[in-house]
């Protein structure tokens, strides 16, 4: 759990959790506290979701198997298509 020590009080620790806004998953493992180098500011660094990030990562695959599948499809319509001009300049000829 990240937490920051007080300059009031040097034995104040606060602790606090730390959730994904998306998911609900636990991040306080995804967290690191520090303090700023120029002011000394407290903050606060947290990674990416890992739940989050997979299933992106599968939505992305999913996305790309589909646009594949939808570009072999386009290709096989205009194939027709070409297919069938041909046919109907022969026809009016």
């Amino acid at each position: 759990m990240p937490s920051f020590e007080t300059e009031v009080n040097v034995d104040v620790e606060v602790e606090f959790e730390v959730y994904c806004n998306s998911c609900g998953e636990g991040l306080c493992s995804e967290s690191t506290t520090t303090r700023g180098r120029t002011r000394g500011d407290l903050q606060v660094r947290v990674n990416a979701c890992p739940r989050c990030m997979k299933n992106k990562d599968e939505e992305i695959d999913e996305l790309t198997t589909k646009n594949e599948e939808l570009e072999n499809e386009k290709e096989v319509l205009e194939n027709t298509i070409a297919e069938l001009k041909r046919e109907l300049e022969s026809v009016s000829e």
